[in-house]
């Protein structure tokens, strides 16, 4: 008999029923069968979902950030100051 947790959603007026996530077979050939066997693999092996990392100001997003600011004119991140700092280091290497 499977179970199902019933969840109440703070956005919606109602109750939400989540099933257990179908089987399937891992890298190494571990066949994973619902979340918790998930959860002990993940845990076990030291590995993540990717899902993990995707949470709203996390991994990503900092890095979707960093990423923009870099393109940004007077980010700190400027094409002109850029080539000044190639520029001197070339020419620094080119008088030894």
């Amino acid at each position: 008999m499977k179970l199902e947790e019933i969840v109440e959603s703070p956005r919606e007026h109602g109750l939400l029923i989540y099933g257990d996530m179908p089987a399937f077979r891992a890298p190494d050939g571990t066949v994973i069968s619902g979340r918790a066997a998930w959860r002990a693999y993940c845990k076990q092996y030291g590995v993540t979902h990717v899902s993990d990392y995707n949470s709203p100001g996390g991994y990503w997003d900092k890095k979707r950030a960093e990423r923009e600011r870099a393109f940004t004119p007077g980010a700190g991140f400027d094409s002109e100051r850029r080539k000044q700092h190639i520029i001197k280091a070339f020419d620094k290497l080119s008088r030894r």
